[in-house]
């Protein structure tokens, strides 16, 4: 009996002195471990993805999530899992909905991405933003307390690498594949990839104007070279390189039929009305197809 009480006493001692491993059921609904220290946060299906990954010398996190009662969510994740403070706040892109609460982590957290980051957030501010959301509930208004715009602290040019601890962080820039400045994070040891919205989960992207599908084809071929294990994407949950297979196949699809049809002489509203693409038919946001074949024309008509 007294052998067995030291020995449970002594697995007690070795659990308080180093701690219990925290698996991602114990974070709450939506989060992932997906390797030893590394957790993304995907609510749903759709989304915004936001993550975070700890090192013996703080933490990193990749995006600020889209609500901030998910930001409150992540920060509580994050505290569960190290008594390390966030060091580094990584956004793939500049929209508010990977951006906007960086004031639930910074201070102390410094924010990077891209040159033209800030000015990208700037333009696409609403002062009114905070305001529309915390009049939709006291759980958000409680949220919001302290709201500010962080805009990024570094902006690097084209790569940078970031040693902290035991890890590499390597930032790569996409040129025109969704925002202002979209940010690649690949952890070469890992073999994880943060794929920024480049590409999302069976989820017709939002190209805006500024986005040229050759540079979006050009993105994917430059993160299949990394050769990951595994992707997570800026909307959805964590998947495979088969995301950017998925994406070369329906623009490449994509542009021959608008080529095809460009070259009957139809024009764009023509085609805008006339072209399915019914082999996609399920995946989300199918009103966008419209915004993707206008996208598809500059490129067939130049």
């Amino acid at each position: 009996m007294t052998m067995r009480l030291g020995f449970f006493l002594f697995v007690a001692f070795v659990f308080m002195c180093c701690g219990v491993p925290v698996g991602a059921q114990e974070l709450g609904p939506g989060f992932t471990k997906i390797k030893d220290g590394i957790y993304v946060f995907a609510p749903d299906a759709t989304t915004t993805t936001c993550s975070f990954v700890v090192t013996q010398e703080g933490v990193v996190m990749i995006d600020s999530c889209n609500s901030p009662l998910d930001s409150r969510k992540m920060a509580a994740a994050i505290k569960k899992v190290t008594d390390k403070p966030v060091v580094f706040l990584i956004d793939t892109e500049t929209h508010n909905d990977h951006t906007a609460n960086h004031f639930i982590f910074s201070p102390p957290a410094k924010i990077i991405n891209h040159t033209g980051a800030g000015e990208g957030m700037k333009k696409e501010y609403s002062p009114k933003r905070a305001e529309t959301l915390a009049a939709k509930s006291p759980e958000l208004r409680a949220a919001l307390e302290g709201f500010k715009m962080i805009t990024p602290h570094i902006e690097y040019k084209d790569r940078m690498t970031i040693h902290l601890g035991e890890r590499t962080f390597e930032l790569i820039f996409l040129k025109n594949v969704h925002s202002e400045a979209d940010t690649a994070v690949w952890l070469p040891k890992e073999r994880v990839l943060f794929a920024a919205s480049a590409a999302n989960v069976r989820r017709f992207l939002n190209l805006r104007p500024t986005v040229v599908i050759p540079d979006v084809l050009a993105s994917y071929k430059l993160m299949k070279s990394l050769n990951p294990e595994i992707v997570v994407t800026g909307h959805g949950p964590p998947t495979t390189t088969k995301v950017f297979d998925e994406y070369e196949g329906f623009y490449t699809l994509l542009l021959k039929r608008v080529g095809d049809m460009a070259a009957q002489g139809k024009t764009l509203a023509e085609i805008k009305k006339e072209l399915k693409m019914p082999e996609y038919a399920d995946w989300h946001d199918q009103n966008r197809l419209g915004v993707n074949i206008e996208a598809a024309y500059r490129i067939v008509k130049k």
